[in-house]
């Protein structure tokens, strides 16, 4: 049991730092482009993009799991359904920015180590350690509509970041650009997909769980 703990807070200690170093790393870098638009501006639109929200919740779970591991809120960030839904955000965060945004967006220096340690290392990392290193079996169906309450949360944060600074996070989420049709059938489309990604999960660990037993911890 006990290399057990110790490999499993080593993956939730170093995923929860090298979240916290991409956060840095975006904020110092977005707040170096602030020159003309003022620190509050900038950190405000640091924190409407659901990928920095995402690692956020990446680098609290992780963390508090790592040095509380047996106090009150780090028994909850190790339950299922908290991994469940930090993975499921992570890599939707990963997936959207390769498949939808990688291709318009060509940073460097610091910039790019943020880009690359928010889009790829800390998805990865995290999804390593849920499938192997720290495995808590047990997602259950109704843990979904739980899930799909962020997205739509975030969708009213952004829309609201959006009218605020007049900016809006993404591209496909241009309320300006686009207008309310297209807009709608974009959060739509990102609502189906967020569902579709946590089934997957959903099945993918009860699958595991049936092949290997119970392995929660």
């Amino acid at each position: 049991m006990q290399p057990f703990i110790s490999r499993a807070c080593i993956w939730q200690g170093l995923t929860a730092l090298i979240a916290v170093l991409g956060l840095l790393l975006q904020f110092v870098w977005m707040q170096t482009q602030a020159q003309y638009v003022g620190a509050l501006w900038m950190t405000l639109r640091y924190f409407s993009y659901f990928t920095i929200l995402s690692n956020v919740l990446v680098a609290l779970v992780c963390g508090v799991a790592a040095l509380a591991p047996r106090s009150r809120a780090g028994h909850w960030c190790t339950h299922a359904g908290v991994r469940g839904a930090v993975l499921l955000y992570i890599l939707i965060t990963a997936a959207v920015y390769h498949l939808l945004l990688a291709a318009h967006w060509h940073p460097r220096g610091l910039a790019l180590l943020a880009d690359v340690l928010l889009h790829t290392v800390v998805p990865g990392v995290y999804a390593l350690g849920w499938l192997w290193i720290a495995p808590v079996r047990g997602l259950r169906w109704q843990y979904l509509g739980v899930w799909l309450l962020v997205p739509v949360l975030y969708f009213i944060w952004a829309m609201l970041m959006g009218r605020l600074l007049h900016v809006y996070p993404y591209p496909f989420l241009n309320l300006t650009r686009l207008g309310v049709e297209l807009l709608l059938r974009n959060a739509v489309l990102l609502l189906l997909l967020f569902a579709l990604l946590g089934a997957a999960l959903v099945l993918l660990d009860r699958s595991l769980l049936r092949l290997h037993g119970d392995a929660r911890r």
